[in-house]
């Protein structure tokens, strides 16, 4: 979807860790037709404790200030890069025609009715893969390890050996074959790990240099109970939503690790919660939650053999400079008419048409 090759391109800065001359330098130097400005904030603004899956009302609280200024870039806006949505960004924007999103998930954009038929959505997913991935390692060497049991032991000066398990040998299956759980395929193999992969585009024959066989979502619960460990990293889309419940825990192997980096509702809480204290399962590690931040008054908190991390799997240290080189890019293809890095095909997906309709597909749940 190429722009009008005689119009300035406005690209309105929505991530304010784009927000210095440098970033707007950049933008400028890409075509003289680009045009960027920002999005402001109110100074000191706290944007990021705020969950970009749900849309806000505009202005947001951290734009209470420039409420004004916001809505009039915003109305001028043929492209948006942003990691949060305001809940009536069709209104608010009638000239948007492409939005970035700085994250993997676009379920903000979803629930703010984005419509396919008039926006094209890119994601960065892939952009935090590695590092995701290394957080997935880590946090499994410390349950087979038992990195927790040899803390404790060190604070209370116990001379008792905990020697754990060998992760050599054992088999993880990977929900969700994308850029993440590539990686964490990549790093469990070179631990010499059985790695079963199953994705959504799945094809009898298909075969990946990265996974010892490969599955489709027809295929779910029988995987499940051949692995040790189980990666969720699938997309939140309709068709997923809630596909870990109390039928899917059940169908795990005893004793299993579950591993959740994808999004909270992909997973029944409350059915994961009985499973835990069931015992079926022999650990689960949590880094995402359906509610965001995850409430005091959350079990999980305190569940034997659950590992909880407030949604931080992703390191930041290169993450802000990685997004914006990303970005670069697609604004660079987008000016040349060229095809988008990481288009989100909505419809395929079953998320929103513009009509404000939804499809399911092959990771429902089956009754």
């Amino acid at each position: 979807m190429p722009p009008n090759s005689a119009e300035r391109i406005s690209v309105c800065l929505g991530f304010p860790a784009f927000h210095s001359e440098a970033h707007l330098d950049a933008l400028r130097a890409i075509h003289p037709r680009v045009a960027p400005e920002l999005l402001p904030i109110d100074p000191g603004g706290d944007w990021l404790s705020y969950a970009p899956s749900e849309p806000h009302a505009e202005p947001p609280p951290w734009g209470a200030s420039t409420a004004v200024e916001r809505r009039e870039a915003l109305a001028r806006a043929e492209v948006l890069v942003s990691l949060h949505t305001p809940a009536d960004l069709m209104q608010l924007a009638p000239c948007l025609r492409w939005v970035q999103a700085c994250g993997a998930g676009v379920d903000g954009w979803v629930a703010a009715g984005v419509a396919a038929d008039r926006v094209v959505v890119t994601n960065m997913s892939g952009l935090g893969a590695r590092s995701i991935s290394e957080f997935v390692l880590g946090r499994l060497l410390q349950v087979w390890k038992s990195f927790r049991a040899i803390d404790e032991n060190q604070k209370t000066h116990t001379w008792t050996p905990s020697y754990g398990k060998t992760f050599a040998g054992t088999t993880m299956g990977i929900v969700g074959f994308g850029a993440i759980g590539e990686e964490v395929a990549r790093r469990a193999r070179a631990f010499g790990v059985r790695v079963l992969g199953m994705k959504r585009s799945y094809r009898p024959g298909m075969t990946s240099e990265l996974a010892d066989e490969l599955f489709g979502p027809s295929d779910l619960r029988r995987v499940l109970g051949e692995c040790d460990s189980v990666v969720l990293a699938a997309p939140h889309t309709p068709e997923t939503e809630g596909m870990f419940d109390a039928d899917t825990f059940a169908a795990m192997k005893p004793g299993a690790v579950f591993v959740n980096v994808a999004r909270g509702p992909l997973v029944v809480t409350s059915d994961l919660v009985e499973t835990m204290r069931s015992g079926h399962l022999g650990a689960a590690i949590l880094d995402v939650f359906e509610e965001e931040p995850l409430p005091g008054s959350s079990p999980l908190w305190d569940l034997p053999n659950t590992y909880v991390s407030p949604h931080g799997a992703v390191s930041v240290d290169r993450y802000a400079e990685d997004a914006f080189e990303f970005f670069v890019e697609n604004v660079r293809r987008y000016v040349a008419g060229e095809p988008l890095r990481n288009a989100v095909d909505m419809k395929a997906l079953g998320f929103r048409s513009g009509n404000g309709s939804a499809t399911r597909g092959p990771w429902q749940r089956r009754p």
